[in-house]
């Protein structure tokens, strides 16, 4: 009962922001992109076809496969981990283990038996456990008001081209803080409170709240216009970069009065996940606190 009346009592750092953002310089990126390098069944079977020359048809059937291969490689979710937690350093080594960036990294001297990770390798896999970790202890200081051991669900999703965009509208989370880190490709959008206040009346911000909340329109582009007119997009957004944890206040931690949208409320951060190009790596990480049943 204590710690659930802690997740929903607004730590400190939200009392004149909705969006802390902390650089954690992302360790050994190449080891990433294994995570986000998909097995080609394509070349699997390419690897094990006999070398008899194929018929007309068969390459014309091959070009017309290839075609949708090519498009679904652009674009496609690759993996997805989810990983609970109540101590930082745990959950990031079952991370680092369900992301298997060191399962294939082994002494090819060993074949046929039980190996052990190379020393160089080692030495890869304890910095990016300790990263993670430092980013997950960074979320549970704040989730629960200096509270390390309140338990968090860490997931890590990595994806080509657009099946990244995973939340492209202008939206609040319904929850009390989630951190949000791009460990490749572009990080976040969002509007932190003093920017969506700034040089406001008492009565009108840069984001039309109201449309947040309430528009009823199918159409993303059409929606995010009106939620955040386009003239102000480039002087309002802030976009978050490769290892940059940005801790996003939820509506539970809202300081709000209904329909009160003037500027001395804290309100929840509004933000988008960014635009991606066909072929696009990106490896997302997120943080929440485990909702209570």
């Amino acid at each position: 009962e204590q710690q659930q009346q802690e997740q929903h009592h607004c730590h400190a750092i939200f009392h004149h922001t909705n969006a802390v953002s902390k650089s954690f310089p992302i360790p050994h990126p190449d080891i990433w992109h294994k995570f986000v390098t998909p097995t080609s069944r394509e070349e699997e079977s390419n690897r094990n076809n006999n070398n008899s020359s194929p018929s007309f048809w068969e390459q014309l059937l091959s070009s017309a496969q290839n075609k949708v291969t090519n498009n679904e490689q652009q674009n496609q979710l690759v993996n997805d981990v989810t990983v609970q937690f109540d101590d930082a350093t745990t959950g990031a080594q079952e991370l680092v283990k369900q992301c298997q960036l060191f399962t294939q990294r082994r002494d090819d001297t060993t074949a046929g038996k039980e190996s052990t990770l190379l020393p160089e390798n080692t030495m890869m896999e304890q910095e990016i456990t300790q990263h993670l970790a430092d980013v997950l202890s960074y979320f549970q200081a704040v989730a629960g008001n200096d509270n390390s051991n309140i338990k968090c669900q860490a997931r890590i999703v990595s994806s080509i081209g657009k099946n990244g965009i995973k939340c492209p509208r202008w939206h609040a989370d319904h929850v009390p803080v989630r951190l949000v880190m791009s460990i490749i490709g572009p990080g976040c959008e969002y509007i932190p409170h003093e920017v969506e206040v700034m040089g406001s009346s008492s009565n009108s911000r840069l984001v039309d709240r109201n449309a947040l909340n309430t528009l009823d329109e199918d159409d993303t582009r059409i929606a995010n216009d009106i939620i955040v007119p386009p003239n102000l997009n480039t002087e309002a957004v802030t976009s978050a970069k490769e290892g940059d944890a940005v801790l996003l206040m939820g509506r539970a931690w809202e300081d709000l009065s209904e329909g009160d949208f003037t500027d001395a409320n804290i309100l929840a951060a509004v933000h988008r996940s960014p635009l991606l190009s066909p072929g696009q790596e990106r490896i997302l990480l997120t943080v929440d606190l485990v909702p209570h049943s």
